[in-house]
């Protein structure tokens, strides 16, 4: 009796194995084909194409159509406007005929007094000093600079070339008077200076010594 149910056990077992390992086998098989599938065949799919269906085909037809018309119309409309004509250039007048803008001198600053000499005419030479005024016989004062310009105006002896012998109160708060040498001529003068507000120093006479 032991022989016998060992006989069948080892049978039995016999079986179970022979059974897996077909089952194994065949899951073996199916994963080599799906997988050979999935490289090789999925290339051999051609790509689908999409056909328009005719009522898209009509829709495309109808907006070519409406958008032919309008540039056409714009075409036409631009053909029938007139070009604006166009307006020749202003020639530029001759630089003779153009008149130069006058230069402004900053505020404060002494203008070039026209005419001059012992003839004259003369006018007030500009000033750099505020009002009221004050007279200064000071050697160093923008008074006596100013001053020493008029009197170098008033007889056109340079201001490196004149001596000045006498610069002092002319009778009045707002006159001054004074007496030059020409050091390279020895011509003399006696000017008579009066100040003219926010204007300077004018020469009103001048007399040879």
């Amino acid at each position: 009796m032991d022989r016998n149910k060992r006989y069948e056990t080892r049978t039995g077992k016999r079986k179970q194995n022979r059974f897996l390992n077909i089952a194994i086998g065949v899951v073996a098989v199916l994963i080599l084909i799906v997988t050979g599938n999935l490289l090789f065949g999925g290339d051999d799919k051609e790509p689908s194409t999409f056909v328009p269906n005719n009522e898209t085909q009509d829709k495309n037809v109808k907006e070519k159509d409406e958008k032919g018309s309008i540039e056409s119309e714009s075409k036409e409309q631009e053909k029938s406007e007139p070009k604006e004509e166009q307006k020749p250039v202003e020639e530029q007048k001759p630089e003779e005929e153009q008149k130069p803008e006058e230069e402004q001198k900053p505020e404060g600053e002494q203008s070039e007094a026209e005419g001059g000499g012992p003839a004259g005419p003369w006018e007030p030479i500009g000033t750099t000093q505020s009002e009221p005024h004050q007279k200064s016989y000071d050697d160093t004062s923008q008074d006596w600079k100013e001053m020493t310009s008029a009197l170098s105006y008033a007889t056109a002896i340079p201001e490196n070339d004149m001596t000045i012998l006498w610069l002092g109160n002319g009778g009045s708060e707002d006159t001054s008077v004074g007496r030059v040498l020409s050091k390279s001529k020895g011509t003399k003068y006696e000017v008579m200076l009066q100040w003219v507000p926010e204007k300077g120093w004018k020469p009103t006479s001048v007399t040879p010594n």
